[in-house]
């Protein structure tokens, strides 16, 4: 079914609601009342045909001094049918305020917080609407066009004994125990219902321990905080606290022209920086109508496998090192050291290469590139054997992992994830398929998908092992197509795009004036945004790219999946076992610069 037919729907059960139905750079936006908010997604969710069951994104854009000034944008997605759709709530800066859709999707929670974060929406019956990556002494709302590019100093976050009382002597009065969820700064405590502190203690109750795992614990994969409150050895509950890492990527790149803030973007996901950048160009390549030449595309598609090997080596050697194999993550990371060094050989640099260029790429392809990737596959098969030989039959490993964690493709879509934890659970969803970007539909490949009727953290694990030899699937056919492709373009000859090669600022003066123009103001896309997603390590990786008209981009929203991914820790956790955590953790696979931006 086509996304007219879900408007038809729309239209027939809110006649009054859908104010405005528009479509720019092949994304439909359906404009609604926030009154009409929750009836509209639930019927979206439970009726629609097809149905959406995934929340992918809640955003918003500020067009200050416009009134009304904000902008709310929901991303829905129906996996079955292929189908998306935006949806668009307008509020004033005076009555900021939306229903909240927790209720609906669980994922929506740490949206809503990071909207109300950085915009100062607040999302009505939210269940914990605090602030999520700025300190809660934060004043102000930095997304806001009225808030200026500063800096503020983290606070560190409160222990659970600094709310005690001061004197050692003094008696509180009885309060439930309870799990502190603030990220730094004033705490706040969520109450689980636990008996009153006066009750008598016997032998046979069951008695809590609030404790902190991170944020600098080894196995958090950067710096993220747990708030655990813990049975003995066993979970109760799981609160992630993040922004510890949040380095204000998106606010930043408002202030720089659309090409410096390339480099920006390279430091969100670390192991996955190549797909950063090319989400991002794609996204303005789109909101600018921009051909690609071949050469370039067969160039992007071989480096981002190429890195989605080294990140999957380093998520496969990282959860081997967590759960005891120390071997694997030392085996593991011997392999990527070749991927990096064919990135360096490309762009100069192993991690941040910034290669990737609106039209194209920086430069061409180097000597020697179709040699080194061939040898780097063709190595890889056997090193994979050698990680199964030691792990997938031994007995540790598989207690470790096998039933670990469980979550259902019902938990996975209510939470937004997407990636290797989404086909896990048997939903086979992969952007290269669903939305083929750089000509991956020219490619044969499979899809690896579970198939048990739960996900765990084995599950995830083969997942990454057999997505890892597609990559190289992928990789073999794209070199043969790189070598028809020699001596043409490696970026488009779009000279508003593009700058002019440099032989040609010698003789002709157009292309001394385009040159200049280029580098001194940058490029100045049309009025609207546009969205481009690609099939990260992690899952989907989106940028909705906004201007209005200037040379720096009037908002750049990143859907991470890390962000999206992380949520469904509080579930996965419960009723195991701290030793079960760093498992769990290293299962998701996040990556805390993709999570805190």
């Amino acid at each position: 079914m086509s996304l007219e037919t879900t408007l038809a729907q729309l239209r027939a059960r809110f006649p009054n609601a859908l104010n405005d139905v528009s479509e720019f750079r092949g994304e439909t936006r359906v404009t609604i009342p926030r009154d009409a908010l929750l009836d509209l997604a639930r019927f979206l969710r439970d009726e629609c045909a097809p149905r959406f069951p995934m929340l992918l994104d809640i955003t918003a854009l500020d067009w200050l001094p416009r009134e009304p000034r904000l902008e709310v944008l929901y991303y829905f997605l129906a996996i079955p049918s292929n189908t998306r759709l935006r949806v668009r709530v307008l509020v004033s800066s005076t009555d900021a305020n939306v229903p909240s859709l927790t209720a609906l999707w669980e994922g929506a929670n740490f949206y809503e917080r990071e909207v109300y974060d950085l915009f100062g929406i607040t999302f009505t019956n939210h269940p914990f609407l605090h602030r999520i990556l700025l300190p809660d002494s934060t004043e102000g709302h930095p997304l806001r066009k009225d808030h200026p590019l500063g800096y503020e100093p983290v606070e560190f976050t409160h222990t659970y004994a600094e709310i005690q009382p001061e004197k050692p002597n003094a008696v509180a009065p009885p309060k439930p125990k309870q799990l502190l969820g603030s990220v730094r700064g004033e705490m706040v405590a969520i109450p689980v219902g636990l008996p009153d502190p006066k009750t008598p203690w016997s032998a046979e109750d069951s008695d809590t321990l609030l404790i902190n795992m991170g944020p600098h614990h080894p196995s958090t994969h950067g710096v993220l905080r747990v708030a655990l409150e813990v049975d003995g050895e066993r979970i109760i509950n799981a609160l992630p606290d993040i922004g510890y890492l949040h380095t204000g990527i998106e606010k930043n790149a408002e202030y720089k022209t659309y090409l410096k803030a390339i480099p920006l973007f390279d430091r969100m996901d670390y192991l996955g920086t190549l797909f950063n950048n090319l989400a991002y160009v794609l996204a303005v390549e789109k909101l600018m109508e921009v051909d690609v030449p071949e050469r370039a595309q067969i160039a992007r598609v071989i480096l981002c496998e190429v890195q989605r090997i080294q990140s999957h080596l380093v998520a496969v050697g990282s959860q081997a090192m967590d759960i005891g194999a120390v071997t694997v993550m030392t085996y593991a990371f011997r392999e990527r050291e070749i991927a990096l060094d064919i990135f360096e050989m490309v762009a100069g640099a192993r991690m941040m290469m910034s290669y990737f260029r609106f039209g194209g790429l920086a430069q061409d392809l180097p000597l020697g590139f179709s040699d080194a990737v061939r040898g780097f596959i063709q190595m890889i098969p056997g090193r994979l054997k050698e990680y199964e030989d030691l792990l997938n039959k031994n007995p540790i490993w598989l207690e470790r992992t096998r039933g670990i964690a469980e979550y259902t493709k019902a938990d996975a879509l209510a939470y937004g994830v997407t990636g290797p934890m989404l086909r896990a659970t048997g939903i086979n969803w992969d952007l290269r398929k669903a939305h083929p970007y750089s000509g991956y539909e020219q490619y044969d490949f499979d899809v690896p998908v579970g198939t048990r009727a739960k996900a765990d953290v084995l599950e995830c694990y083969y997942m990454r092992m057999a997505e890892m030899r597609q990559s190289i699937r992928i990789i073999e056919q794209a070199l043969a197509k790189l070598e028809k492709t020699k001596g043409q373009p490696y970026i488009t000859s779009n000279r508003k795009i593009a700058p002019p090669p440099k032989h040609e600022l010698q003789t002709s003066m157009e292309s001394l004036i385009h040159h200049f123009k280029l580098w001194t103001e940058g490029i100045t896309p049309p009025v609207g945004y546009a969205y481009a997603a690609v099939e990260s390590p992690r899952g989907e990786l989106g940028m909705l790219v906004s201007s209005n008209g200037n040379n720096m981009p009037h908002r750049v929203r990143v859907r991470t999946p890390s962000f999206a991914n992380l949520q469904i820790l509080p579930l996965i956790s419960k009723g195991y076992y701290i030793a079960d955590l760093v498992g769990i953790i290293a299962m998701t696979d996040i990556i805390l610069g993709d999570v805190d931006r």
